[in-house]
């Protein structure tokens, strides 16, 4: 079984425990990528796991928050269990680490609109294992929903 279908296995197990949870689609720009990584599966499910809980996160508003941030947090345990499996402190560091660095430059973003951190947004989780001008990361990177934002210095 692929890493996908064990993901999406995982997933399903927790949609059977958990009535409101609903797995949310699998960035496929960033599932390309990740298929061609030279990392462990259980890597790999977590680069998934998180950047699909990162992403999620990014939906939060009042009329679902009970339901996303109980989506959120079952993806992060996902990602923490995966990342204990074959346990590695080095790609367990990176990710953490890439956690971090996206948080604070999704909260630049939001204050800025600085176009030039979306590709450092999109591309953390993978950014590590992958250079930046990898075709499927400049896809990525296009496809970008924030591409669409515009900064509150322009609105204002």
């Amino acid at each position: 079984m692929g890493f996908i279908a064990q993901y999406n296995h995982d997933n399903q197990m927790l949609e059977q425990r958990y009535t409101s949870y609903k797995c949310p689609e699998i960035n496929p720009y960033i599932a390309a990528i990740v298929e061609r990584l030279n990392i462990s599966s259980n890597v790999k499910k977590a680069i998934i796991a998180i950047d699909s809980s990162m992403r999620y996160a990014d939906l939060i508003d009042h009329d679902n928050k009970a339901t996303a941030l109980l989506t959120t947090d079952l993806l992060s345990a996902l990602f923490y269990r995966y990342m204990a499996e074959e346990f590695n402190v080095g790609q367990f560091k990176v990710l953490t680490q890439a956690v971090k660095a996206q948080n604070m430059w999704k909260s630049m973003f939001k204050e800025s609109g600085d176009q030039s951190l979306i590709a450092k947004i999109e591309t953390a989780f993978v950014a590590p294992f992958i250079s930046i001008q990898d075709s499927d990361m400049q896809r990525l990177i296009q496809h970008s929903s924030l591409n669409n934002i515009k900064s509150r210095c322009s609105i204002e």
